[in-house]
């Protein structure tokens, strides 16, 4: 008993050394992410919030895709932290010292860069709603806004995609197979992912064939993140959106750690 109190009490200390060695770089990065991480939203606030609606679409428009980006960010988020993993696994495999470290688990680990990665894709993200707002001012309206709604939804999906990067690094085996990711999943999951029009959107065009949607994950994150912004009316149930997310991390967690085990050859 003494024994594996000891064990977690190490892999405890483990666990927080890393976070602060992460807070510590990451710090350092931090300004560079966020200047990466707004540029596209910005480019969507100015393009549909104010040229396109010159010529005759919704104002509307601008803000709806602002906020799905969001979602899009944890997604970008989550191939660069994936491509990054894939590249030490296929070199110096510097992951590989915390795992040898004494009484560490490499589950203990694996969720620590999950934990890591979460906690900096929210950081990054959060600050793309008020500059949407302030570039397009009364064209985004934010009265229906919770702010315990978007956090909880924003703190799930970096857990999800956290899992969602480990489990890309979990069976794609070289960084030049990894290029492959950004059109044969990213492109299609963000296209059919909910991201440029809304599920009930989709369902009136498309009928019944609109529910293959459901299947992407995706779809949880931008009508959830669109739900606590501009409210319930027109979007997926937030807490449908919320709990599907929180299935899909736990099924994502599990195989990407099972998968991890048998490639990085952990006892």
């Amino acid at each position: 008993m003494q024994n594996g109190h000891n064990t977690m009490m190490n892999n405890i200390r483990i666990f927080l050394s890393m976070m602060q060695r992460d807070v510590r770089v990451l710090s350092r990065e931090f300004l560079g992410d966020l200047v990466n991480a707004v540029t596209w939203p910005v480019s969507l606030a100015v393009t549909f919030g104010y040229v396109l609606p010159a010529v005759g679409m919704d104002p509307k428009y601008g803000s709806f895709l602002v906020v799905g980006a969001l979602a899009s960010t944890f997604f970008y988020l989550s191939l660069g932290f994936g491509n990054e993993l894939v590249s030490d696994f296929c070199s110096l495999r510097c992951i590989d010292y915390f795992f040898t470290l004494p009484a560490s688990s490499y589950r203990f680990v694996l969720m620590q860069r999950v934990t890591s990665f979460a906690l900096h894709s929210v950081f990054i993200s959060w600050p793309l709603l008020p500059i949407g707002k302030l570039i397009l001012g009364s064209r985004m309206d934010l009265s229906q806004l919770s702010i315990v709604k978007l956090t909880l939804m924003m703190i799930a999906a970096g857990f999800f995609f956290g899992f969602f990067g480990l489990w890309l690094a979990s069976w794609i085996q070289t960084n030049r197979a990894f290029n492959s990711v950004w059109r044969r999943v990213y492109t299609p999951m963000q296209l059919l992912g909910c991201y440029w029009f809304s599920f009930a959107q989709g369902y009136k065009v498309f009928g019944i064939v609109s529910v293959c949607a459901l299947v992407n994950p995706l779809t949880y994150m931008c009508e959830g993140v669109r739900s606590a912004v501009f409210g319930q009316a027109d979007f997926i149930n937030f807490w449908i959106c919320l709990a599907v997310l929180i299935a899909y991390t736990v099924v994502f967690g599990w195989y990407s750690m099972r998968k991890l085990k048998q490639r990085l050859d952990l006892l």
